[in-house]
């Protein structure tokens, strides 16, 4: 975990919009470029992120594809962003 990652764990809030802030941030982009890219309206998203609608599972996993994260993280379920896949035992030997 960079320097960035551990910001981001001790920074973030426990509500999907400030985890996906947090991840704005550390992506170096803006909220219309994260609504672009998962086919969203700008205001759409912004009032999501604002409270005003709340997100679906439609939108959770757009998300969390386009961050490379989980819908647990951005749902509050987990404090890594970026959890290391458990991988079978015959492969880590």
């Amino acid at each position: 975990m960079n320097a960035n990652q551990k910001r981001l764990v001790t920074l973030e809030g426990d509500n999907t919009a400030s985890r996906i802030s947090g991840l704005i941030e550390i992506r170096h982009c803006l909220q219309k470029d994260v609504a672009l890219a998962i086919g969203m309206s700008e205001q759409v998203f912004s009032n999501k992120m604002n409270g005003l609608r709340s997100f679906s599972a439609k939108d959770y996993k757009a998300l969390a594809d386009f961050f490379n994260t989980s819908v647990d993280y951005l749902m509050g379920r987990t404090l890594d962003p970026w959890p290391v896949d458990a991988q079978p035992e015959e492969v880590a030997s």
